[in-house]
């Protein structure tokens, strides 16, 4: 039996202030999405609803 394991790692960044078009926040999660090792990736604005969704799954620091 063969066992695969899988290190899953998470990277918050906070830029207060700071304001992103959809459009580079898509193109920036398609290159994360990219990257070796990757399975997957999210890039969101930080708004109330995407703040409460984020604190749901423990991805606040």
């Amino acid at each position: 039996m063969e066992s695969i394991f899988m290190t899953i790692f998470t990277k918050t960044e906070l830029r207060p202030g700071a304001y992103y078009d959809s459009i580079i926040l898509m193109q920036l999660q398609r290159s994360l999405a990219k990257l070796p090792g990757v399975t997957d990736a999210g890039v969101v604005m930080g708004t109330p609803a995407n703040k409460d969704l984020l604190k749901e799954g423990d991805l606040l620091p």
